[in-house]
């Protein structure tokens, strides 16, 4: 059986792949070309972090599994899409960011690093940070207002 930061671990990886698959759909349905643009680099970013995440889990003994998009992620992104201001879909991709972030808050216990990885948490928890800066600066530019409590995604 996995310690419990690896079990932590692949419920984070199905949040990542929830937030990613939610961007993809977003960047191929708006017609804007910076949202689309703040969206690859974001994609590149979600990728990533679920690729490291994957790599520790098997690291750590345990297999990550085939990762699909659950039935949540579909509903939250049939929900995201239908929705018909664009503010309020930049919203729903900054609460999916806010609680990747949140998967690593300090109350969260900490992982017991191996000898390959050993700050792999931090590493992906300061990735999480700055995915979720970067989005919050791209609302700031297109001036749209966001609120600073982290409802849930």
């Amino acid at each position: 059986m996995a310690d419990p930061p690896l079990e932590e671990s692949q419920a984070q990886l199905q949040a990542y792949l929830n937030c990613l698959e939610l961007c993809q759909a977003f960047s191929q349905q708006t017609g804007d070309p910076y949202v689309k643009q703040a969206l690859g680099v974001l994609i590149d970013g979600l990728q990533e972090s679920l690729a490291a995440l994957a790599g520790q889990l098997r690291r750590g003994g345990v297999a990550p599994g085939v990762c699909e998009l659950d039935r949540q992620g579909q509903a939250h992104i049939r929900n995201v899409l239908a929705m018909r201001s664009l503010h309020s879909q930049l919203l729903a991709i900054r609460r999916c960011l806010v609680e990747l972030a949140a998967g690593y808050a300090p109350s969260a216990p900490a992982a017991q690093p191996d000898a390959a990885s050993p700050d792999w948490r931090a590493s992906l928890a300061a990735q999480a940070q700055r995915m979720l800066d970067g989005w919050e600066q791209h609302m700031r530019e297109m001036k749209a207002d966001f609120d600073n409590s982290p409802p849930s995604c």
